[in-house]
């Protein structure tokens, strides 16, 4: 509240700005950042309604509008109202304005109260008049909320607009806070979208040796070193996925290494990698790779694990490998996926079952792999494939 100290509040608003405020430094999601803010305006200005628009891409209309009281189908609602909004040209011609007040947009209220936009959805939200906080990222909006007073409310006066300029960067930084989580998320998504159909086993593993991540050649793999390359067909990769003692008991050397030199900062060397083959299978072996980022002492190292099933044994093998990448390339990850399932032995129904897809698809899908691959069977595209 030490920010809030050059702003006079009585007893009663201080109170009940504490537990808000508190609940916006702590939020980490979309609807927890709503409640957060929605608590805060209550608690300071008591508006008739409270908006929160989120997700904008450019100068475009907000992805995510949440208001309350509610509106039904709000995404209706506010496509429509977009395209009478008229705060969007004042925004659009007054880049880097963070705060406005509705009545330096509006011509005064005898001729608001007879325009359509009024008619359409101020009069049914119930306002007349109002307050808008804008986020910007260079000359884009990033977020905004809006307060808005009914007629029988007054207009927000100098104290009022001076406590929402305090409050400004508190839910300022609560929406980059949460907006980033999302980021992340979603760049990890593409990342593990991308991993999981590369024609090579990527395993990663926390610091206590628990499986974050395993793509699909990664069980491949697992299931051929862990019961051999001729009875790992009889099981299904994905339900046998265990990795191997011996790739365990690497990753545990490594950790053991990387905390001798200092158990206070586990920052990896360059040498901290190892490999690791299982008997009498020369094509199949691992890389072990210890993970860590130096900049933050928070986050625990990671291990990655990748497996190679590509043959070793002489040039030929390895054209014959080469071959076979080349071939993988001609599918999408989707497909790619589906014909390596095939060449485990896979049916289409355990296919189906696996993907959370009919067999319609899946058979479907196989079509189109077999005009890719110029083939006309199973039995040929897991001869051209392995």
């Amino acid at each position: 509240m030490s920010r809030l100290s050059a702003v006079p509040l009585s007893a009663a608003t201080a109170a009940r700005l504490h537990r808000p405020l508190l609940a916006l430094h702590a939020a980490m999601e979309v609807d927890a950042l709503w409640r957060a803010v929605r608590g805060v305006m209550r608690a300071a200005f008591a508006p008739h309604r409270v908006t929160l628009f989120l997700g904008h891409l450019g100068m475009g209309e907000a992805r995510v509008v949440l208001t309350d009281p509610p509106i039904v189908h709000p995404e209706e609602w506010y496509a429509a109202r977009g395209k009478l909004n008229p705060f969007s040209p004042f925004i659009e011609t007054n880049r880097g304005v963070k705060f406005y007040r509705f009545a330096d947009v509006l011509p005064p209220r005898a001729d608001f109260v007879r325009t359509e936009f009024y008619r359409r959805f101020a009069l049914p939200e119930g306002w007349d008049k109002g307050v808008s906080a804008l986020f910007w990222e260079r000359r884009e909006v990033t977020a905004m909320f809006s307060l808005y007073r009914a007629p029988a409310q007054p207009d927000f006066d100098e104290a009022e607009l001076a406590l929402l300029r305090h409050l400004h960067p508190f839910v300022g930084t609560a929406i980059a806070r949460v907006r980033r989580l999302h980021t992340e998320r979603l760049a990890r998504r593409g990342l593990e979208e991308f991993n999981r159909n590369v024609p090579m086993g990527l395993v990663f593993l926390d610091w206590s040796l628990r499986v974050e991540f395993a793509n699909p050649e990664a069980h491949r793999c697992c299931a051929r070193w862990n019961f051999g390359a001729e009875a790992a067909r009889a099981y299904n990769p994905r339900d046998a996925f265990e990795l191997p003692p011996a790739v365990l008991d690497a990753c545990r050397a490594l950790r053991a290494a990387v905390l001798a030199r200092d158990p206070r900062g586990p920052n990896p060397q360059p040498g901290d990698v190892t490999h690791v083959e299982p008997a009498g299978d020369a094509g199949l072996r691992a890389q072990i790779t210890v993970l860590n980022n130096p900049a933050s002492a928070l986050a625990q190292p990671r291990f990655l694990v990748v497996f190679d099933s590509r043959p070793v044994a002489s040039p030929e093998a390895g054209a014959v490998s080469a071959e076979k990448m080349g071939q993988l390339r001609e599918l999408t990850p989707r497909e790619r996926e589906l014909a390596l399932l095939v060449c485990e032995g896979c049916t289409n129904a355990e296919i189906a079952r696996g993907l959370n897809k009919s067999v319609l698809t899946i058979k479907k899908q196989l079509n189109s792999v077999f005009r890719k691959l110029r083939v006309k069977s199973r039995a040929r595209m897991m001869a051209l494939l392995r």
